[in-house]
């Protein structure tokens, strides 16, 4: 398994209306995406971010989601579509699982 972490600068007025638009966008769209596993949001009320981790099979699954799609939901996000301040990738060890 993979992870994918994201973090966001998102003033507090907007937290609720950018984790409902994401969840409506990005989440439903990514269930329909071979190797999305799952998703968590967290939200710093002291440096105003919020941080996305987003749960893949594989880094080849994850990897091969193109582009267009990307984009098309990046556009979807309308006037709540904030650029990521920070991403990470991390492995989860298979002894782990």
């Amino acid at each position: 398994m993979v992870i994918e972490w994201l973090r966001f600068k998102v003033p507090p007025e907007k937290w609720e209306a950018f984790i409902r638009r994401d969840e409506e966008v990005w989440t439903a769209g990514l269930k329909n995406i071979p190797g999305f596993l799952g998703k968590e949001i967290w939200v710093d009320a002291v440096e105003n971010e919020v941080v996305m981790l987003i749960r893949w099979e594989s880094r080849e699954k994850w990897k091969s989601v193109p582009q267009s799609t990307i984009d098309e939901l990046d556009g979807k996000m309308g006037d709540l579509q904030i650029a990521i301040a920070e991403s990470r990738e991390y492995q989860v060890p298979k002894f782990l699982r």
